[in-house]
């Protein structure tokens, strides 16, 4: 094999190839379901919490599991999926010079990553009450 020579596995791809649309799906999913759980906790299992003179509805010590998969989807798999994006269009292109990159998708896919925060950190401040309890400290 000459010494510049690629290995036939390692040889770029012809044809014109784009990223897929899979993570921004799998964002926008975990955003739904999330918010869907956020709504659950506050229509059914809350409880009002004054925190600083203001009352809060946070999630009732026995329905704490609810707030830890608002948790988990979102941020986690929201940031999860923003990188899955990056990287997956990054070694698209670096496998074959025809991919078509989507800049869109990681923009969305940081707007979501953006609003998963923000509804995570609501998740954590459900958190917060159970933990308190369980550790003795309310």
């Amino acid at each position: 094999m000459a010494p510049n020579a690629r290995p036939a596995s390692a040889a770029p791809t012809r044809g014109r190839t784009q990223a897929s649309p899979v993570p921004l799906i799998a964002a926008a999913v975990a955003l739904v379901v999330s918010l869907t759980v956020a709504v659950i906790v506050l229509v059914t299992a809350s409880a009002t919490v004054n925190i600083l003179g203001l009352g809060f509805a946070l999630v009732t010590s026995d329905a704490w599991w609810l707030s830890f998969i608002g948790y988990v989807l979102t941020p986690v798999v929201v940031i999860g999926c923003y990188g899955w994006n990056v990287i997956a269009q990054r070694d698209g292109l670096r496998r074959n010079r025809n991919f078509a990159l989507r800049p869109g998708y990681s923009r969305a896919l940081a707007w979501a990553a953006g609003l998963g925060i923000l509804l995570g950190a609501w998740h954590v401040l459900n958190l917060s009450v159970p933990i308190s309890e369980r550790l003795g400290l309310s």
